[in-house]
């Protein structure tokens, strides 16, 4: 009985924090994810090739890793989601587990295509907010991997880059 109890308060608490990140999310103003994107392609050299949702101190932040495959650098990015100030810089050398990424923004590169421009079609047809997308590259196939969030939690999905279509046997509830 106790463990029954136990699993069933998790439960609430996993789903008044998603009701919560919801609720932050719908009110009040902050920049558009896909335009910080857009900024972010502006400004730094390079490739987005993950962008995620995080909340600090009750402050919404966005986290972007840019790899910049001429240099094989990573450089990570935080900002303020309300003004788009940057919060946090840090630049680093790309290690081995970076290398599904790298593979990923390698075809981005050959197509010409953009993070933000991905994220935009692979998102246009799924209700809710923008949680997190990621680069990844698995089996032989680069892919989207990205997070929609509405009033009735989180789904994972997933957007052939190659083919730039969406990966149906790749979709999971949260």
């Amino acid at each position: 009985m106790r463990y029954w109890l136990l699993g069933a308060m998790m439960v609430t608490a996993g789903a008044s924090a998603n009701t919560s990140l919801f609720n932050l999310l719908s009110t009040g103003d902050r920049v558009n994810p896909v335009a910080m994107m857009e900024r972010v392609e502006a400004d730094h050299p390079g490739y987005i090739a993950d962008f995620e949702l995080d909340v600090q101190d009750g402050e919404l932040r966005y986290e972007f890793d840019v790899i910049n495959a001429d240099e094989n650098t990573l450089t990570e990015l935080t900002f303020s989601a309300a003004d788009g100030t940057l919060v946090l810089q840090r630049n680093s050398k790309l290690e081995a587990d970076d290398h599904d990424e790298l593979e990923a923004v390698k075809l981005l590169e050959r197509k010409q295509l953009r993070f933000s421009e991905l994220v935009r079609m692979a998102s246009e047809q799924h209700e809710g907010k923008l949680m997190g997308a990621q680069l990844e590259h698995d089996l032989g196939i680069s892919y989207l991997e990205f997070k929609m969030m509405d009033e009735n939690g989180k789904r994972k999905h997933a957007f052939d880059i190659q083919k730039l279509k969406p990966l149906p046997m790749l979709q999971w509830e949260r």
